[in-house]
Formats: structure tokens, sequence, C-alpha cells
């Protein structure tokens, strides 16, 4: 009988590929993608002033800013 080993699961073209589609589209945003990404920066910090810039809530800020202009 022939035991079967196994292997590091290893990352497949298509995934590579596909992160790779995602960092060009980036790259590549539209002016009003980018205008929005700013303005949503300025409100998450305004955010951080408004806690006295303390560490450790970067994400809450700017996920709470991003909320705001989606609605």
């Amino acid at each position: 009988m022939k035991t079967s080993e196994t292997k590091p699961q290893q990352r497949s073209r298509a995934t590579s590929k596909t992160i790779g589609e995602r960092v060009k589209a980036a790259k590549t945003q539209p002016t009003e993608n980018l205008e929005l990404h700013s303005q949503i920066r300025e409100a998450a910090y305004y955010r951080a002033l408004e806690r006295g810039l303390a560490p450790g809530h970067e994400l809450d800020d700017w996920l709470t800013a991003e909320k705001e202009f989606n609605q």
C-alpha cells in the first residue's frame, strides 16, 4: 500500500494573478475615488484629533469616516 504524503499548500497562479490584478486596479483608480479617499482620510484625521491622537484606534477612525461617506 502506498501512503499519501501531505504537501504544504501553495498559492495557485490564479490566486497570484488575482492579487496582481487587484494591485493594478488600486493604482489606477478613477479621480473621483481618489477624491473620496482624500475626504475619508481627512475625516479620519479629525476623528483622531478629537481623541487626542491616542494610538490604537486608527482603523476605527478610518472605518467610521468611511461609513459616514458611504451613507
